[in-house]
């Protein structure tokens, strides 16, 4: 006897993250250099679920003198690139890169490879 078996979509249930973009805002005291700031982006916050960072991977960013903070799988979201933060109970994360993957449930996932941020960003409105 052959059970029906539905696939299970994945539990996104580790955390919320919130996601903003990295723009540059000029100053009227200093209109010739723009500052670096972050803006967020309307659709947040977004459950996520924690990944393994597997020795291979890090030792491999490590000889890039990149350090791999986490990396997380979010539902499919196509407007993430490296030119975005994301923020984790407080905490900013730049985003390193942003994949598209199908899950093993067979539904596609974003896979987010998060890095320290080369500084703070300031949120603006």
């Amino acid at each position: 006897m052959k059970l029906n078996k539905q696939p299970v979509m994945p539990a996104y249930v580790d955390g919320c993250l919130s996601v903003y973009d990295i723009v540059d805002v000029r100053d009227e005291d200093s209109p010739d250099f723009p500052i670096r700031k972050i803006r967020k982006r309307k659709l947040s916050p977004i459950g996520f679920r924690e990944l393994a960072i597997f020795d291979r991977t890090r030792v491999m960013f490590e000889q890039a003198s990149i350090e791999v903070q986490r990396k997380v799988a979010i539902p499919q979201w196509d407007g993430i690139s490296a030119q975005c933060v994301a923020v984790i109970d407080g905490k900013q994360f730049k985003v390193y890169s942003a994949v598209g993957v199908i899950s093993k449930q067979g539904f596609p996932e974003t896979e987010l490879t998060l890095i320290t941020p080369e500084m703070t960003y300031e949120v603006t409105e």
